[in-house]
């Protein structure tokens, strides 16, 4: 349910003058920045006041409504185990893959290293 909006004279009054780009706009002046002569809320306010009392915004030198921005989506970035977590299966079982020549050549290298260290006299 709508309700009737009440605004202030000083609003009203705005309404009916013509402004400049530097009541709406920040503008750079030696090497500063200067507020807007109206803030964000109060233009918001004197464009409802507009549209309400049938003057085009446009001709009270307000600039034109941007239009909204597209978000950009990214997907959910995740934890870095979570990341991972499919390379590391697949080198675990390229690995599993190998393991029994591994084992084979373990057994192998401690076979003579047991036979390294076994003494030649037999007492």
């Amino acid at each position: 349910m709508a309700t009737v909006r009440a605004f202030s004279a000083s609003i009203l009054r705005h309404t009916k003058v013509e402004h400049a780009e530097t009541c709406f706009k920040p503008v750079f002046v030696n090497g500063n920045w200067r507020s807007p002569g109206f803030s964000l809320r109060r233009q918001a306010e004197l464009r409802k006041a507009c549209t309400l009392n049938g003057v085009d915004p446009l001709s009270i030198g307000m600039p034109p409504v941007a239009p909204p921005k597209v978000m950009q989506k990214k997907p959910p970035r995740g934890h870095k185990q979570q990341r991972q977590y499919a390379d590391k299966q697949a080198i675990i079982a390229k690995n599993m893959k190998d393991m029994p020549d591994k084992i084979r050549k373990w057994k192998e290298a401690l076979a003579k290293e047991r036979l390294k260290a076994k003494p030649i006299l037999p007492f």
